[in-house]
């Protein structure tokens, strides 16, 4: 019950800080100020992450290592509120994500060990985070047009104090996790079928960060408000969670390679409507793409690395595409900004399509002129 608990209230506080670009943007930071905050706070602490999981490893206090990291998070939200200075609002931003980062695979990992063997029933869990999310971020966005957006750190903030809450009454788990050594990423640098698709997610969580990064900001500049923002997030996320309810259904009746083409053509249309038809009603419609996007391509790529890393190397597989993807996100925050600022928003969406159709098709075409690769 407390790991339902804590989910629920993480997300709510993530609710929040979903509009963390739109209190940038109030200070007076250009686009491409924000894509360097992002990816300067992204970059150090994707560097960081995996020092967490070696100390929770090898001391075993993963569940002090997660309270310790939602303090450090709780701390550095109320210290954006001291200063409106570009450069030590990096820094704060840079420490905040080195807390902020480990605290869902820190959660996961407590989760797992506890769960053991019934570790298929995460998604019962997960969705909690998913109504958190959808239950608040229309609702702040809301309260948003009424108030200042530096409230979002106080939501966050005191949210956070209840998360904790919740984090010390959570079970403890003596699951140890494997800790990936030298030879395992010489096996997956051999293992065509994961790097290819490694590649290929790659440049689809491109198009899907940048959209995460610069979508209030872009609606913001078609003229909606904070509550327009906070109503497209919520129908996203409640179609997300219709998808991870249903997701072992549909991996088992259909093939992953059609699926992964499914998701990035529904990527491709997405960002092209959202170039094209920059409307309210079209933008909040277009929204429920969510859920055959990030939801489906989410949890089918969880499923086919799962297939093609190996018996020995199935977390190392998993570790190397969460390292990817977060790599994504850097480059995301720094080259959408660019593009943003010299071409617009609606020239940024369209390239974002071009970019999803493409690599697509192209990686539908490699994979059925390949044999070994599990994706079927």
């Amino acid at each position: 019950m407390y790991f339902k608990i804590f989910n629920l209230l993480f997300f709510i506080a993530i609710a929040g800080l979903s509009y963390i670009n739109i209190y940038f943007k109030f200070l007076g930071f250009t686009p491409s100020q924000i894509g360097l905050i992002n990816g300067i706070a992204k970059g150090v602490a994707l560097l960081t992450l995996p020092i967490w999981g070696l100390i929770s490893d090898y001391y075993r206090i993963n569940k002090r290592l997660l309270m310790f990291a939602i303090i450090g998070m709780i701390l550095f939200g109320f210290s954006f509120l001291l200063t409106d200075n570009f450069l030590i609002v990096i820094l704060i931003m840079t420490i905040f994500s080195v807390f902020w980062n480990p605290i869902t695979p820190l959660a996961d990992a407590q989760l797992l060990g506890y769960l053991g063997k019934e570790g298929s029933k995460y998604g019962k869990y997960r969705i909690w985070g998913s109504l958190g999310y959808t239950i608040s971020v229309a609702v702040v966005g809301y309260l948003l047009e009424i108030i200042d957006p530096s409230t979002i750190f106080y939501l966050c903030g005191f949210t956070l104090v209840f998360a904790l809450v919740a984090v010390k009454a959570l079970p403890e788990s003596n699951v140890e996790m494997e800790i990936a050594s030298f030879s395992d990423f010489k096996f997956l640098l051999k293992n065509e079928g994961l790097l290819s698709f490694i590649v290929f997610a790659f440049f689809i969580n491109i198009t899907f960060h940048i959209n995460n990064t610069y979508f209030p900001i872009y609606l913001i500049d078609q003229g909606g408000k904070e509550f327009l923002i906070g109503l497209a997030l919520m129908i996203s996320a409640g179609s997300e969670m219709v998808i991870f309810y249903f997701s072992e259904e549909i991996i088992s009746k259909f093939k992953l390679k059609n699926i992964l083409l499914v998701s990035s053509l529904a990527y491709a249309l997405r960002w092209f409507i959202l170039s094209i038809f920059a409307v309210p009603s079209i933008i909040l419609t277009s929204q429920l793409l969510h859920s055959i996007t990030f939801g489906l391509f989410h949890v089918t790529a969880i499923n086919f690395i799962n297939l093609n890393s190996g018996d020995k190397f199935k977390a190392t597989g998993q570790n190397l595409y969460a390292t990817t993807s977060g790599i994504s996100a850097i480059f995301a925050s720094l080259i959408g900004g660019v593009i943003y600022d010299k071409l617009g928003g609606s020239s940024l969406y369209l390239y974002l399509s071009l970019v999803a159709v493409l690599t697509g098709i192209i990686y539908f075409i490699f994979l059925n002129s390949q044999d070994k690769i599990k994706a079927v």
